[in-house]
């Protein structure tokens, strides 16, 4: 990617979730009328974030040496934990205070920008900022704020044993932890199997929203074209009777005389 195209791109995604649609829809007709289609459709292609998936992005624009130690943490942890789960507890404890800075600041940016922070956002923003630190694939787009999507569940079984959408808890050292790490393992090893068919599903969804979203813009444009050129008709049709009212007129005035 172009780096002219890609500073477009991290633009946008710092503009708030309400003006995004106009802001990129400017941006791809700058491009195209620029003769660079390709581009412009690639910026067009862009989904409008959630507000709380904005916020997590911001985070980077925000305070990217503190998104970078958060990452840096997690990816300690998991070796720590791998090594030796009862290491679990400490390493828990830090992730937790990290996570609830970054937290607190996009609550803040929510709050300054308008937006309602319902009791869900931080569950949200918090397994979108999990999620993305332990993914290798989505790793450097949290550190530069360019998430495209929220993600539902943030694979954090190798350090606790997660289940999807349950709090986080501690595997704790001692008799039985041995079992549990194998198990949280297991977890984890299913989890990495299905992401690649879940991000199949879910590119295929956001292609076919896109499709869509691209049918009703062209639908639209074809509707407004015609419209002006239904207009442009009726406007010659009325200039077209006031001359033959008027070539009328003159007759009788000549017939008369």
């Amino acid at each position: 990617m172009h780096s002219d195209i890609a500073h477009a791109i991290d633009e946008l995604y710092g503009v708030p979730p309400k003006d995004f649609s106009s802001a990129r829809n400017a941006k791809a007709a700058a491009l195209k009328a620029a003769g660079r289609a390709a581009d412009a459709q690639a910026v067009r292609r862009l989904a409008k974030p959630s507000p709380f998936l904005w916020a997590t992005n911001q985070l980077a624009r925000l305070d990217s040496e503190r998104v970078a130690h958060f990452v840096d943490v997690v990816h300690r942890v998991r070796q720590s934990q791998l090594r030796d789960p009862r290491t679990a507890t400490e390493g828990m404890r830090t992730i937790r205070a990290e996570l609830q800075t970054l937290l607190n600041r996009a609550t803040e940016v929510l709050t300054k920008a308008g937006y309602r922070v319902p009791a869900s956002a931080t569950a949200r923003i918090s397994n979108t900022v999990l999620g993305a630190a332990v993914d290798a694939a989505l790793v450097d787009d949290l550190r530069r704020g360019r998430l495209a999507a929220e993600l539902a569940a943030p694979g954090f079984e190798v350090l606790a044993g997660v289940e999807p959408g349950r709090k986080l808890q501690l595997l704790r050292g001692g008799k039985g932890s041995e079992r549990r790490h194998e198990q949280a393992e297991a977890t984890r090893a299913e989890e990495q199997a299905e992401r690649p068919r879940r991000a199949r599903e879910a590119e295929a969804s956001r292609r076919d929203a896109e499709r869509r979203a691209a049918e009703a813009e062209r639908a639209g444009d074809e509707v407004r074209e015609l419209e002006r050129r239904l207009a442009d008709a009726r406007r010659k049709l009325r200039d077209a009777q006031r001359e033959a009212a008027a070539a009328a007129d003159r007759a009788r005035r000549h017939t008369d005389s």
